[in-house]
């Protein structure tokens, strides 16, 4: 008797999912999943021709996917219940004592792709740039991930095996270097693995995390840190659930908080404008972009959105002339070429640089010297962090 009341509740569901999808999601649905940060498959055209061709079904599989009644209830329940059975990855993401984590390995189907081609072409093409711009100090700051710091500490013993030790990473890439100075962050973080240095639901650094980094640069950089305690500390929003809560949608670990960090004397008011290389640019008379803050992408309101060209001016208050911390480095500049971990440390750089511009060449398709003048800075700094810079496609830009 159950076993046919089963059978009946599940070819229920199959005919039910279906019809329900069809009627309901595409006026209800909209086309992105603020959840997963990515577009949804559009209903495909139908036409004899597309009918023939089969794009029509392929088409038709992808929309289904995306946009079947109740998805995310549905995938976060089979998560879930992977869970109580013992399982504690979902979608490449390692959870265990409240913290997501993703690996970088050899292996697809373990965590993120480790090329170690791609890696050498890419340190090339750090080398041929500071070979192409001798006047203009060059420097490479390869930030580790959570699981970096962690030691593999949090994760299965099969794993630990073939992930990549993010601290030999870093060391083996700084070795293949040649007249371009590597900023090694790895201990200063480490030494401070205790503290919320990375979000438990996403992929970055924290603002903390961020300001040990920017501390620890000051040495090969020729600033002076700010301290901590110079700086006013807001905690702007206490529901951030990040990139690794999207693959997982594991409501059990804790949500991050996300924090913004200004001089507590108020001698340093950045503003900011973008471009994309060929619109008009847009200016801002912040980088803080609060509106960020009501959305499911919060980690955006470090600087907004990426853009191609982002330029930070520090705006110093007059009588803020005398600082130390200010004068060491006065009217000087940075070119950040980097990926999204550079965004939340430019509350930190920018006050000691008169200028940050930060390009990334994920959302542009010029070369550097189209977007910019290179000999216009004092320094030039490449930033990424271990996972994106073993799959970074779009640094070979930076040679043209």
């Amino acid at each position: 008797m159950h076993k046919k009341i089963g059978i009946i509740i599940f070819a229920c569901i199959i005919i039910a999912l279906p019809i329900l999808t069809l009627v309901k999601l595409p006026k209800e649905k909209a086309p992105f999943s603020e959840n997963e940060n990515r577009y949804l498959s559009e209903f495909p055209t139908v036409s004899l021709s597309s009918i023939k061709d089969e794009t029509f079904m392929n088409g038709f599989d992808s929309w289904f996917s995306d946009r079947f009644y109740g998805r995310e209830q549905w995938i976060s329940a089979m998560n879930d219940s992977e869970r109580l059975m013992g399982k504690t990855e979902i979608s490449t993401v390692y959870t265990k004592d409240d913290r997501m984590m993703q690996v970088l390995s050899d292996y697809d189907d373990i965590g993120a792709t480790y090329d170690a081609d791609k890696i050498h072409t890419n340190l090339a093409v750090i080398n041929s740039f500071a070979a192409k711009h001798p006047e203009v100090p060059t420097y490479f700051m390869l930030c580790p991930t959570s699981v970096g710091v962690y030691g593999n500490s949090l994760l299965p013993a099969a794993v630990k095996n073939v992930s990549v030790d993010e601290k030999d990473m870093i060391e083996s890439c700084y070795n293949e270097l040649s007249d371009v100075t590597p900023i090694n962050i790895y201990n200063a973080l480490k030494e401070h693995d205790s503290e919320y240095i990375y979000y438990r639901t996403d992929h970055h650094w924290t603002s903390l995390g961020a300001y040990y980094a920017y501390q620890s640069a000051g040495a090969e950089l020729g600033y002076t840190p700010y301290e901590l305690k110079d700086f006013t500390k807001e905690t702007a929003s206490t529901e951030f659930q990040g990139t690794l809560f999207s693959k997982t949608l594991d409501q059990s670990v804790t949500k991050d908080e996300l924090d913004f960090y200004t001089l507590a004397d108020n001698s340093v008011t950045p503003s900011m404008t973008t471009s994309n290389g060929f619109d008009k640019d847009a200016s801002y008379d912040s980088i803080f972009f609060r509106d960020y803050l009501d959305v499911k992408d919060k980690y955006a309101s470090y600087t907004g959105q990426n853009v191609a060209v982002a330029t930070i001016s520090r705006n110093k208050a007059s009588d803020a002339a005398n600082d130390s911390n200010i004068s060491d480095s006065e009217n000087r500049s940075i070119l950040v070429i980097k990926d999204s971990y550079a965004n939340s440390m430019i509350q930190f750089l920018i006050n000691n640089y008169d200028t940050v511009t930060m390009i990334d060449l994920r959302y542009t398709n010029q070369s550097i010297s189209n977007l910019v003048n290179v000999e216009d800075y004092d320094q030039v700094l490449f930033l990424y962090n271990c996972i994106t810079f073993s799959d970074e496609n779009d640094l070979i830009k930076a040679g043209l």
